[in-house]
């Protein structure tokens, strides 16, 4: 099995446009100051880690995808993704010395998870492995077990799995290879998709205004693929008149889409506005206040 990705990857341009689009969500969300923060230690930690993951995604050609997406599969359904055990917990290792520096909670939790390794209550080393996006009840289970809230120890999972998964995501789908696969589950991994991007797409047509194009976000693998403009990623809808949206002034580039018949949500940025390469983890995560104002209205997340 060989990776199709290079172990040698230069994270500053990365860095650095991140840090852009934090200054530019503080400008106009600045009570997420802390947040922001904590995610950029993370996001550091991660880039500083990316030479040294131990990755060897079993290989899939076009073919094989092209095969995979007719029948329905995600890849990881059929594929291999090579992640080594010892790289998961050497970087979760790593992270929670990150999660020690953040606020008291992080703390507390931090403790009674290390308290948790160390009595052999909990073992990192053979629960890492199994995360699946398809399984929540796996982090819910280990969260009650070890005394902590489930969505640091989700959080703190995501922290060491996902640089590995997003190595496996580039090596499956290189240049955005999702031809064939028009499904709102993610392609690689087969989670829900946790955030939706639009651009303009080219019509083919220089008197018309260009058709915008969706994108969904898989949060677990870091895949992007493109899906029907206007279809319910919960029900199917496309009827018209059942495609809604929720948005304030202040944030034109933000909005919650949801659907009228089933009322699920999904949240949603203008990648045209933003300008910058989407980063899902940063904007989930202030982007919060949008999950109020959809329960505000009764809306249900894709998950439930």
């Amino acid at each position: 099995m060989v990776s199709a990705v290079s172990a040698k990857s230069d994270g500053q341009p990365t860095v650095r446009t991140l840090e852009r689009r934090a200054r530019a969500i503080l400008g106009v969300r600045p009570a997420y100051k802390e947040t922001v923060g904590f995610y950029l230690s993370v996001f550091r930690r991660q880039i500083d880690w990316r030479d040294r993951l131990e990755v060897s995604p079993e290989e899939v050609d076009a073919d094989g995808a092209r095969k995979c997406f007719r029948d329905g599969k995600p890849l990881a359904e059929r594929y291999d993704p090579g992640i080594s055990s010892a790289s998961l917990v050497a970087l979760w290792t790593e992270m929670k010395d990150v999660f020690r520096q953040g606020n008291d909670v992080l703390r507390d939790a931090v403790g009674k998870i290390q308290e948790a390794e160390t009595n052999g209550r909990f073992a990192p080393a053979a629960w890492l492995p199994e995360q699946d996006p398809r399984r929540f009840s796996l982090v819910a289970e280990a969260a009650r077990a070890v005394g902590v809230e489930e969505t640091v120890l989700a959080t703190l999972t995501r922290a060491a799995t996902f640089p590995h998964w997003q190595r496996v995501s580039q090596a499956w789908l290189p240049a955005g290879r999702t031809e064939g696969w028009r499904r709102f589950t993610c392609p690689v991994c087969g989670g829900a998709p946790a955030l939706a991007e639009t651009r303009a797409g080219p019509t083919g047509c220089e008197d018309l205004k260009p058709a915008a194009q969706r994108w969904m976000h898989c949060s677990f693998c870091g895949a992007r693929w493109l899906v029907a403009a206007l279809e319910c990623p919960a029900c199917g809808s496309t009827e018209t008149g059942d495609a809604r949206y929720l948005f304030t002034a202040e944030e034109p580039e933000l909005r919650v889409d949801f659907c009228k018949s089933c009322r699920h949500y999904v949240k949603t940025i203008d990648g045209d506005k933003v300008g910058e390469p989407i980063h899902v983890g940063l904007e989930l995560l202030t982007a919060a206040h949008l999950d109020v104002l959809a329960r505000e209205k009764h809306l249900l997340p894709l998950d439930s």
